[in-house]
């Protein structure tokens, strides 16, 4: 089941803009201080939106339902 999203506010650090990121969205992430994360830009509808990862990109979900067929089709063909 998909979270709710986190409203988290832009602040000002040494006059630049930052976030801080709430211990909460840490753990759903089980990230720590130190750990690498991405900003990804991607769209939810036709909504530009920032996305948190822990991977450098998301993956496209038409990629992901075409490796799903690909492989029920490779299954299909040896089970002949």
């Amino acid at each position: 089941m998909r979270k709710p999203p986190m409203k988290i506010m832009i602040e000002e650090w040494d006059g630049d803009g930052a976030i801080r990121i709430p211990d909460e969205a840490l753990q759903e992430l089980e990230l720590d201080v130190g750990d690498a994360v991405y900003l990804i830009e991607e769209f939810v509808g036709n909504t530009r939106c920032l996305v948190l990862s822990k991977k450098p990109q998301i993956a496209d979900r038409i990629d992901e339902l075409t490796e799903a067929w690909d492989n029920e089709q490779h299954g299909s063909a040896e089970g002949k």
